[in-house]
């Protein structure tokens, strides 16, 4: 089953949205992400923050359209993200993707960043996805379907990353490794219509970009 989470970061056009949404079981909106779900006429499944980005309007309109609210303290040691990721970890999702999780507050990406590494210790898939970004990790073998072309960076999230094999991509390894604090995986370039990345040992995050 797949989930949808839409937050409060960087706004994107209807279309991007709709493109994920008609294939989603859930959908929940982070605090302003109901401002996006409102504006774009998307009825979310559940709102749920502390409600400090919100429009008040917004909230009521979709408290009388029934759908679910829940309100959490400002004060609090998780972000809202992390909260609705929880949510739907608990409830059985195996696929969350993330959306309007990019923007300005780089600590909430680098946050976010974090909550897929989550995921993937729980055998999760996550994506966080903008108009120009499809982010995930794999710790053993993952099919990157992309345009020929588009750049695919891969970075170590564990200390040692072993046993890295590619195919489709321009620069290939083979039972390569890379190092925290190496990133020597950015601005690879896909060459075939599908890449694939294989890891025998760590965790990769990956990161496919259209320009």
């Amino acid at each position: 089953m797949r989930a949808i989470i839409i937050s409060n970061g960087s706004v994107e056009n209807k279309a991007f949205y709709e493109k994920y949404l008609k294939t989603a079981n859930f959908v929940v909106c982070c605090d302003g992400g109901a401002n996006v779900a409102y504006n774009y006429g998307f009825l979310p499944d559940l709102i749920l923050g502390d409600f400090d980005s919100v429009d008040k309007d917004v909230l009521e309109y979709f408290r009388s359209k029934n759908v679910k609210i829940m309100e959490f303290p400002r004060e609090k040691d998780k972000t809202d993200t992390q909260i609705a990721v929880e949510y739907l970890v608990e409830r059985g999702f195996d696929e969350i993707v993330m959306l309007s999780c990019t923007g300005r507050r780089i600590d909430h990406v680098l946050a976010n960043i974090t909550l897929l590494y989550y995921l993937l210790e729980r055998n999760i898939k996550g994506l966080i996805v903008d108009n120009n970004n499809i982010i995930t990790m794999t710790k053993d073998k993952i099919k990157i379907e992309g345009k020929k072309g588009h750049i695919l960076s891969l970075l170590p999230y564990t200390k040692t990353v072993k046993g890295i094999s590619t195919k489709g991509l321009y620069y290939q390894l083979k039972y390569g490794s890379m190092e925290f604090g190496n990133p020597y995986g950015v601005s690879n370039v896909i060459i075939e219509d599908e890449a694939i990345v294989e890891v025998e040992d760590g965790v990769l995050l990956v990161i496919l970009s259209s320009d």
